[in-house]
């Protein structure tokens, strides 16, 4: 079976893991990475044997290659998607889709009218626990849903990388606004409240925490609470989970029961055993298997799970939390009614 050609446009925190499991991977080659930094995009093309571009979009659109992955920062999506997308090359773009709806909508709208594929990079549709909930709910195991509870409250520490560039809606929010639309679809208003203060007294210009109430065009009804101010220390990296109820039956995923514990030193050390943790020298967990569904989509073996649609669906929720929070009434979506 060919192998299939990939590029990889940012390799941070995110890029550098889709690099390493596209160059693992037995069906995939790792043709070449970009970097605006120089001199860590060198590095990792040195590291894993491929070509290094400077420029994201010539990366995006290099004949050579049969797909492209951006993993750059969050409000840098949009130009390289783009460029990928008019190449006519299938793409897997990192959450958010883009920092605002509008060029989200245009993302998809263009990746729709060329037919490209496009994978948003929601990485929970593909961790066993989120999807397993989702397994259950279409095959109709505990009937039509009735309400969704979710919650995904990061660390002040969070800052240190964030350096405030994005907000809790669209760095926390997509995740589970994406959920909660996969697990119990399309949603018809939002409505909620916010606090401030403690980032800020550290010297991040961004809110604390959210808490929504989403109205679900089925009649549904659930809620969210996203931030990131906890305390350094705080077990499991935060605290994140899902509860779905149904007609006759419960779902429930409590992410921060890692089921391993370490310590060392005299302190809890969280570790990751879900999302990419290194098993006999690969890596595996939900980014692996993220990677493999991406590989698929290339090949023309798959339709993405999460599409450009579902990308700019999450993003348009998210910043319609915001909106609300500064009306102070709920704010409708296309094609709902304000509650």
């Amino acid at each position: 079976m060919t192998a299939v050609d990939l590029s990889v446009i940012g390799v941070g925190f995110m890029g550098s893991r889709w690099a390493r499991c596209i160059a693992e991977h037995p069906r995939a080659r790792l043709r070449a990475v970009s970097d605006l930094r120089e001199d860590v995009g060198k590095e990792a093309a040195d590291k894993w044997g491929c070509d290094y571009f400077g420029d994201p979009l010539e990366a995006a659109s290099d004949p050579g290659v049969d797909g492209v992955v951006v993993c750059t920062p969050e409000h840098l999506h949009v130009e390289p998607a783009l460029a990928a997308i008019d190449a006519g090359k299938p793409l897997a773009v990192e959450k958010p889709l883009a920092h605002s709806t509008v060029a989200a909508k245009d993302i998809d709208e263009r990746a729709q009218k060329r037919g490209v594929p496009v994978l948003v990079g929601h990485i929970l549709r593909f961790e066993p626990r989120y999807a397993a909930v989702g397994s259950a709910v279409y095959a109709g195991e505990i009937g039509a849903v009735q309400a969704v509870r979710h919650a995904r409250i990061g660390l002040v520490a969070d800052q240190r990388i964030l350096q405030g560039r994005t907000s809790i809606a669209l760095y926390y929010g997509v995740h589970e606004f994406d959920l909660a639309r996969w697990y119990a679809g399309d949603i018809a208003s939002i409505y909620a409240k916010r606090s401030s203060g403690v980032l800020q007294s550290q010297g991040f210009d961004v809110d604390d925490l959210y808490s929504a109430v989403m109205t679900f065009r089925s009649g549904g009804h659930g809620t969210a609470m996203l931030g990131w101010s906890l305390p350094a220390g705080t077990p499991g990296w935060g605290i994140a989970g899902v509860t779905v109820f149904g007609e006759h039956g419960v779902l429930s995923v409590d992410q921060g029961s890692l089921g391993f514990t370490k310590v060392r030193g005299g302190r809890l050390e969280p570790d990751d055993v879900h999302y990419s943790p290194i098993v006999h020298d690969r890596m595996w967990g939900a980014m692996s298997i993220e990677v493999d569904h991406f590989i698929q989509c290339v090949r023309g073996d798959a339709d993405p799970l999460c599409s450009s649609a579902d990308g700019a669906a999450a993003v348009e929720l998210s910043l319609a939390m915001e909106q609300s929070a500064d009306v102070g009434v709920a704010v409708a979506l296309d094609g709902g009614e304000e509650s």
